[in-house]
């Protein structure tokens, strides 16, 4: 009798133990969540002239369900999250001075630290002429703490 109250002591302790530890989410977005420094380089040809820009910014992801993101800030978009990759959604823009289409290729996610990368192609106008524009932008994301 002994012996099956120490048994019975020990499995209600494992159970109450085991009901205590954090429960993991299975969400992936989870891990892309949260405040990044973002640097930029960009290649970037217009019309007959063509260069390299440096930038960089803040933007921040926030979930909207277990496998989709919200992103704003440098960049405002949306994505779809699979394991450690993020399919961020493209998107055209246009105005009195021109019009672009942005595509992303797929994010990664290694640690703290997203890559990706993005491409324009339309036409932007100087001083009222319209002139093919394209630019392939280089993403490096690091999440703050």
């Amino acid at each position: 009798m002994k012996h099956s109250f120490s048994f019975f002591l020990a499995a209600l302790s494992l159970t109450l133990l085991s009901s205590c530890t954090k429960v993991e989410s299975d969400d992936p977005a989870d891990d892309f969540v949260g405040t990044y420094n973002v640097s930029v380089i960009e290649n970037v040809v217009w019309g007959y002239d063509s260069g390299t820009l440096n930038d960089n910014g803040t933007f921040i992801i926030s979930k909207l369900s277990a496998n989709r993101v919200q992103v704003r800030g440098y960049i405002s978009t949306e994505g779809e999250v699979v394991g450690s990759m993020v399919y961020f959604e493209g998107s055209k823009s246009s105005d009195s001075e021109g019009y672009f289409t942005t595509s992303y290729g797929p994010g990664t996610l290694s640690g703290n630290v997203l890559t990706f990368t993005a491409n324009q192609t339309g036409q932007l106008a100087s001083n009222g002429v319209l002139y093919p524009y394209r630019n392939t932008s280089y993403f490096t994301a690091i999440k703050q703490n």
